[in-house]
């Protein structure tokens, strides 16, 4: 019974701290800058923003911010347009682009929001496209 104890709670503490863990690794969402949230980004879209807590980059909204994407298939690309600040978040808005929309997309995008050469956050977002018919 101590054994069955110990286990479940070194269990439980290694599902508190991998959650912990998961809150901080960068979970965006996207915006349509009035309000509405959406899971994911889609594809052939330029009226979406992905939502970045100010304090992610150091609680000002730097003029200079590019993006550096991974994750995404052959094809498909994240342009950022412009930037607004909104409370205490900066909405980044994007270009979500493909070659080719006779094939679908369900990737997992890695964001890297950098001021010049310095990395400031690293946020990761779903990336969405049906096939075109």
């Amino acid at each position: 019974m101590k054994k069955t104890l110990m286990t479940v709670t070194a269990a439980l503490a290694l599902t508190f701290a991998t959650g912990n863990a998961l809150a901080a690794s960068g979970i965006a969402y996207a915006t349509d800058g009035n309000g509405l949230q959406y899971n994911a980004l889609y594809t052939e879209s330029s009226w979406l923003a992905i939502e970045i807590p100010l304090a992610d980059l150091g609680g000002t909204l730097p003029d200079d911010l590019t993006l550096e994407t991974a994750g995404l298939s052959a094809g498909t690309s994240i342009t950022l347009d412009s930037t607004t600040r909104q409370g205490g978040y900066a909405l980044l808005y994007v270009t979500v682009e493909r070659t080719d929309t006779s094939v679908n997309v369900n990737d997992m995008a890695q964001i890297t929001v950098k001021s010049g050469d310095k990395a400031l956050t690293t946020v990761s977002i779903p990336v969405y496209g049906g096939v075109d018919q």
